[in-house]
């Protein structure tokens, strides 16, 4: 892995319009702290930095919400830590970004771009080397209404200060966050459907990304990647969308993936193919 020099510059979109390449750069933060992140210098002219990655620890029934679910809880489906891990909102940072397809990672990027207006995701199998995050990646899609502009400027003050995560406090479907639309760089909104069991995507409309969803216990997730659910559907959302609170009154609810795996492992009408299952989450800001 090849690691480039940027001359202190803060994100990947500082180096739009130039001759940088796609691969692994340190920037530094507005503080002068140096961090490592790879840079999308392809896509729509490039300038995206990877700020986090999800997948799914341990789908199986003894791996729900245990070590390694860190976009929900490490700490067990546990009533008396509701609001999970908080990562979605707090300033901690963890895992590398060559092993972001093998571990969750969440980057200084994530917080300290404060000037973030969309963001892509990539859905690449697990385990994928970072090489070949593009070829491997079978969705590819990206915002393009710069919605981060008026939410803070990045994922974390979205969550903290418009959209929190608080299991039990929010009304079914009423207090969903937004959806946005996407474009698609690669596959399309049939595609991203495909992989949804066939009793869950009747409430699915593709090709959009939305924001902390409220099922019919006020159990929260985070973010529905590729789709928005019909806010009616209150007992849909946990198989459609990731990360999130923590306690849920079903076990097979908790975990980054929460209830994708409901119905079996890749298996089932309500949960999602083994593909899906199977895939890691890339973010990007730019």
């Amino acid at each position: 892995m090849t690691f480039f020099s940027t001359d202190g510059m803060q994100s990947c979109k500082d180096m739009k319009g130039k001759t940088y390449r796609s691969g692994v750069y340190n920037l530094n933060t507005t503080d002068g702290v140096e961090y490592q992140t790879y840079c999308d210098m392809l896509t729509d002219g490039g300038g995206w930095t990877l700020v986090a990655s999800i997948h799914e620890n341990n789908a199986h029934d003894n791996g729900r919400c245990t070590v390694g679910d860190k976009w929900s809880s490490e700490q067990g489906n546990n009533e008396l830590t509701n609001h999970g891990d908080g990562n979605w909102e707090n300033l901690k940072t963890f895992g590398n970004v060559a092993s972001a397809t093998s571990d969750d990672f969440k980057s200084l990027a994530y917080f300290s771009i404060d000037d973030a207006k969309d963001i892509m995701i990539w859905q690449v199998p697990n385990n994928t080397p970072l090489s070949m995050w593009r070829s491997n990646s079978y969705l590819r899609y990206r915002t393009y209404t710069q919605f981060l502009a008026d939410l803070g400027g990045n994922l974390q003050r979205m969550y903290q200060s418009y959209y929190p995560i608080r299991q039990g406090v929010y009304n079914p479907g009423s207090d969903n966050g937004p959806s946005y639309q996407v474009t698609y760089d690669e596959g399309s909104p049939a595609d991203t459907l495909s992989h949804f069991g066939p009793t869950t995507q009747p409430y699915l409309t593709a090709g959009y990304i939305q924001f902390r969803t409220v099922n019919t216990a006020k159990h929260i997730n985070a973010i529905c990647p590729g789709v928005k659910v019909d806010p009616a559907a209150v007992t849909v959302y946990q198989h459609a969308c990731i990360g999130g609170s923590a306690f849920w009154g079903n076990y097979f609810y908790c975990g980054d993936f929460s209830g994708m795996a409901v119905d079996g492992y890749g298996a089932g009408n309500r949960g999602v193919d083994k593909t899906l299952i199977e895939s890691t989450f890339l973010i990007f800001y730019r």
